[in-house]
């Protein structure tokens, strides 16, 4: 069944990021990342026999379930596994029209796989940086980072900025402090007081400076992070920055995948499982 309604759904993909886009009557899907294991070196008896596929085994299942079969716009928001590590095996199940990367970011081993079955699909990617913008029915779209075409890491991941009448949304991929600064500095006015944040960076320490936080001043702000000693994420102290300003926030790791639907004037949230992905 479609619906009248907007729908953005913070997959619960364990320490990695996936965000579903619907618009209204599913006009178009957007899809934000697709998660990944951030894998370390284990001794031979504590790999798995079956390695864990968070693509496969979480978004498409997901996306299957909901009846989505493709995918308008796929973003890849930075070259980190925990981000596009299960971006190919979505596109193996999962139409995609066209994909968008951030400037310099194909040339990183970890974008081979994604790239690779792209190519074979003949879908186009594209490079896309501050100052691309379009417009689907009453729903604009920007990126607003990044600003040049030489990949770094963290502070080059694709920023993008929704709007839709008075619905207002901000998705920062892994955007550090310099990031944070360069976005206050050349967007203040647009990005204050918004209605929806994707926190940088998983809540590190090192994303959601005191000063963003103050502009921005989200009603619901969503950390998407695993439950799992080894980050730590999100941060006590980086909770409390937006906490100590009545801020909501809502955690994958803890609260499950995230919904939030917009339809008019209203925004709804809610946790539609409970089921962690650790």
């Amino acid at each position: 069944m479609l619906y009248s309604d907007t729908k953005i759904t913070f997959l619960n993909v364990g320490q990695g990021d996936c965000i579903v886009i619907e618009l209204p009557f599913r006009e178009a899907v957007y899809v934000i990342d697709a998660g990944g294991l951030l894998r370390f070196e284990q001794e031979q008896w504590k790999k798995p026999n079956k390695v864990y596929e968070v693509g496969k085994q979480v978004v498409v299942p997901f996306l299957k379930g909901k009846g989505i079969r493709t995918i308008d716009i796929f973003i890849v928001s930075h070259a980190d596994a925990d981000h596009v590590e299960g971006a190919e095996e979505i596109l193996q199940e999962i139409g995609m029209k066209e994909i968008h990367v951030t400037p310099g970011s194909l040339g990183q081993p970890i974008m081979r796989d994604l790239l690779r079955e792209a190519q074979k699909q003949n879908v186009p990617i594209k490079e896309k940086m501050k100052g691309t913008s379009w417009q689907k029915g009453e729903t604009s779209f920007s990126y607003l980072w990044p600003h040049d075409t030489y990949y770094e890491g963290n502070d080059d991941s694709l920023v993008l900025y929704m709007r839709q009448k008075a619905f207002t949304a901000l998705f920062t991929g892994d955007l550090e402090k310099y990031g944070e600064q360069q976005l206050m500095m050349y967007y203040g006015p647009q990005i204050a007081n918004l209605t929806l944040l994707k926190a940088g960076h998983h809540g590190s320490k090192t994303s959601s400076i005191e000063s963003f936080v103050e502009l921005v001043r989200p009603r619901v702000t969503v950390f998407s992070a695993g439950l799992q000693k080894r980050y730590g994420h999100p941060h006590e102290e980086v909770v409390e920055r937006f906490t100590n300003r009545n801020l909501a926030t809502w955690t994958t790791g803890v609260d499950g995948t995230i919904e939030v639907r917009i339809q008019s004037n209203r925004l709804t949230v809610k946790a539609k499982e409970k089921d962690l992905v650790q």
